[in-house]
């Protein structure tokens, strides 16, 4: 199934939405996930390997069985010998005449690893498992950093949650924690309701997860509530809010009049499904952002939270297909639709009102770029200073991705601007 996973993604469909349709038994799906995300995290590397040590190209479904199986062997997590003849016998039966093949493969791949592994460093795509032009890309914009962030993008990303401060706070969830055996760490340092468990696990386990003392989210993520500076009693907009995590976290901390906006109308349904768990209240909205007429009254909002449809170039560890799924010219649609988003929102804010702009982008083009061209168009905003991003990341709004220094989180881009007159 992994391999399936695999094939599709390089024809263009999604992990998520192959997964969701591969008839995978739930008892094997966690495994079957976690295989394919691997593939993805090393599909620059394991897609080298076969083109360079395969003299005849195979089929296409028998390259991604090579692909799902050079990345366990690569990966060292199992015994070798027992993967290798699990491969030879899954495609020993579809194809019986293959196994030969596949097994000669990998067990030259065993004998010749240090080779194999030397040969690929000789070519970025393979040594960095990322397209050229996404590395090129980092290099221009990060050279002092797109070296961490590219490997930051190839681990696995920890399971970070976000405690309710309605309920409880994380030094006591750090408790309940304990006490079911799981080890955690507060990240204390970045925001006030972050901890990252020390071994990921299914949400069904997490104590008093269906009471909604708990939620699952990136610290980067949850910096947002900070930043957008809200005070009981404003009227708020959540812009593009699906699936809800930013508007759950701006009400367990405030009491607001809010509003998640919406288009896609299966998405605005786990908006309603993470507010009815967590006992919050806010008027939930499938509509056009950009569709003002339809969906506003006319009351200017205090504040305005956009987090604008994006590459999600910063949170690749999480969706490890995402690099090979973009290409360099979509940059500048996602561009168009951000500054879009931006005049239109405008249009809502009240004088003297907060917007936030975010993307989970680290791409400049969706970040700086695109809020110079709405500052040098729009005379009333003003740009604030967020003291709290400059601390941890590279610029005044971008946060790349990082996992050192008592940090974790994903790259975000945020800027805060004010509606001056």
């Amino acid at each position: 199934m992994a391999a399936h996973a695999a094939h599709a993604v390089v024809e263009g469909f999604s992990l998520q939405q192959v997964l969701a349709v591969l008839p995978i038994d739930e008892v094997a799906r966690p495994n079957v996930q976690r295989l394919s995300f691997d593939v993805m995290r090393y599909l620059g590397l394991v897609q080298f390997w076969v083109q360079c040590f395969v003299e005849k190209p195979p089929a296409p479904w028998l390259q991604a069985m090579l692909w799902v199986s050079l990345t366990q062997l690569y990966l060292r997590e199992e015994d070798e010998f027992t993967l290798v003849n699990q491969a030879v016998a899954a495609v020993e039966a579809r194809r019986p005449h293959a196994k030969g093949l596949v097994n000669a493969i990998l067990r030259r791949f065993l004998r010749e690893r240090d080779a194999w592994e030397a040969a690929a460093q000789v070519d970025e795509v393979a040594a960095w498992n990322h397209p050229q032009w996404w590395i090129d890309q980092l290099k221009a914009q990060y050279p002092d950093d797109w070296q961490r962030i590219l490997t930051v993008n190839n681990t696995r990303p920890p399971m970070t949650l976000r405690v309710n401060a309605r309920l409880m706070d994380v030094a006591g969830y750090q408790a309940l924690l304990a006490q079911d055996g799981r080890e955690s760490v507060a990240l204390s340092n970045l925001n006030g309701d972050a901890l990252v468990l020390s071994q990921p696990c299914s949400v069904s386990v997490l104590p008093r997860f269906a009471d909604g003392v708990v939620s699952v989210q990136d610290a980067g993520a949850q910096l947002s509530t900070q930043l957008l500076d809200v005070q009981n009693g404003m009227r708020v907009l959540d812009a593009c809010a699906a699936p809800g995590g930013k508007t759950c976290h701006l009400l367990e901390h405030f009491d607001v009049e809010l509003l998640a906006l919406e288009k896609d109308e299966a998405r605005a349904r786990r908006i309603d499904e993470n507010l009815l768990r967590l006992n919050l209240t806010a008027q939930v909205q499938v509509d056009d952002a950009n569709l003002v007429k339809s969906w506003w009254d006319g009351v200017p909002f205090d504040r305005v939270l956009l987090d604008a449809p994006c590459s999600a170039s910063g949170i690749v560890r999480r969706h490890p297909d995402i690099r090979w799924l973009r290409e360099p010219e979509d940059l500048e649609g996602l561009a168009k639709q951000q500054r879009q988003l931006l005049r239109s929102m405008w249009q809502v804010l009240a004088v003297g009102g907060r917007m936030l702009y975010c993307t989970c982008s680290i791409f400049e083009d969706e970040g700086e770029s695109v809020l110079a061209e709405f500052l040098s168009h729009t005379p009333n905003a003003q740009r604030m200073d967020l003291p709290l991003i400059r601390r941890v990341a590279s610029s005044d709004g971008q946060l790349l991705p990082r996992v050192d220094d008592g940090l974790n989180h994903d790259g975000f881009f945020y800027a805060a601007l004010v509606k001056v007159a």
